[in-house]
């Protein structure tokens, strides 16, 4: 396999996982979301040793990004308003239920590629000794 192809996955899967922050921290000035977007892409070429490793790591970051969006709704809405109308009540059930289904979907996804990346790891033979 070419040496830049799990530096692509790396600095794709980390637009990606940018995207879904700056969704999450909406609005946000553009400084915080290159910030974030350097990190990531930073964090992913250094734990992404392989494609396999990269995504697994994005889909993980992903599902914990979902799950504070709830939250992260939440806080602002009380920061904003000191009782909630019944409206803001419903938009809140459905962010809720959004964002711990996605979150469910992200977290389940992502165990499902560290698990199969520790099957394919200790199936593998050991390298020959020189």
């Amino acid at each position: 396999m070419a040496d830049w192809l799990p530096r692509l996955n790396a600095v794709i899967a980390a637009i990606l996982v940018t995207i879904g922050f700056t969704m999450v921290w909406n609005p946000i000035p553009v400084s915080w979301a290159v910030a974030a977007g350097l990190g990531f892409t930073a964090l992913l070429l250094w734990i992404g040793t392989t494609a396999r490793h990269t995504w697994a790591w994005a889909c993980l970051f992903l599902g914990l990004e979902s799950l504070s969006w709830p939250a992260v709704q939440m806080i602002k809405l009380r920061m904003t308003t000191a009782a909630l109308s019944d409206d803001q009540m419903k938009e809140m059930v459905g962010t809720l239920f959004l964002g711990i289904f996605f979150a469910t979907f992200w977290l389940t996804f992502a165990y499902g590629i560290f698990r199969l990346i520790r099957r394919t790891e200790s199936m593998e033979p050991p390298a020959p000794k020189s």
